[in-house]
């Protein structure tokens, strides 16, 4: 019995005098090899790097801005009417979008929350994809549902200043493509049932690629759909990082 304990204890004494400095030495190798070829830290930068890296470059340009949003900082999105919902169409809605159908507006004398949109997505977007069309509309309800900074309503958000198809009298150029027309009706349903779009981040401004207007600068990218591009108002709390 001692002769077995013996050879147990010495079997354990070999191995911890091998391991031991085995382990040591693959530390340093670790840590050598760290140290000169910078793997670790230089993933970690790629990584930073990476995010925050603008899904898009702004081109620059030194033409005429399409529009100038106001600048500033804002609160979080106020959870609200606009907010996403996929809520399906009322029937009063759908009636309305057939009558806007067979009569275009010509000015906004009698507007809805559906013409705001609607009109909006025409003559702002209808040249682009569905998609494109559904991301102006999307913008439109995201500031609505900032109600501390452009408006309570699609309607109040939708001003002269900022949407550059309107004159000073929130007139319009006459709606003649009917196709376009029934088409920006119809996304502008969606639109208003489903909520802004998630998958623009809470984008609210958004610019012509063909243009590079100052306030973009103080605002964060978010991303490019067609020849429009699309940006987020940057919290008080992110610019005064950004600024250090």
């Amino acid at each position: 019995m001692r002769f077995r304990l013996s050879a147990v204890l010495c079997a354990v004494v070999l191995l911890l005098a091998w391991w031991v400095p085995f382990g040591v030495h693959a530390q340093s190798l670790f840590a050598a090899s760290t140290a000169q070829t910078g793997v670790f830290p230089q993933r970690a930068a790629t990584l930073v790097s990476s995010a925050r890296a603008p899904l898009v470059t702004a081109p620059k340009s030194e033409l005429v801005e399409r529009a100038m949003p106001l600048i500033g900082s804002h609160r979080s999105p106020v959870p609200g009417t606009w907010r996403p919902g996929n809520v399906q169409p009322t029937a009063e809605l759908l009636q309305e979008a057939e009558r806007l159908k067979t009569s275009p507006p010509r000015n906004f004398a009698d507007e809805t929350t559906l013409q705001c949109i609607a009109v909006s997505i025409y003559h702002e977007a209808r040249n682009q994809s569905h998609a494109g069309q559904l991301a102006v509309a999307s913008v439109i309800l995201t500031r609505a549902a900032r109600t501390d900074r452009w408006g309570m309503t699609p309607c109040e958000v939708v001003v002269p200043v900022q949407f550059s198809y309107l004159t000073a009298s929130r007139r319009f150029a006459p709606i003649m493509a009917g196709n376009a027309w029934d088409t920006a009706v119809d996304l502008a349903v969606q639109a208003m049932t489903r909520g802004p779009d998630p998958a623009l981040r809470d984008a609210d401004h958004y610019h012509a690629t063909y243009v590079d207007p100052p306030w973009n600068r103080a605002m964060d990218l978010v991303v490019q759909i067609e020849d429009h591009i699309f940006w987020r108002s940057r919290s008080a709390e992110m610019a005064a990082l950004n600024a250090q």
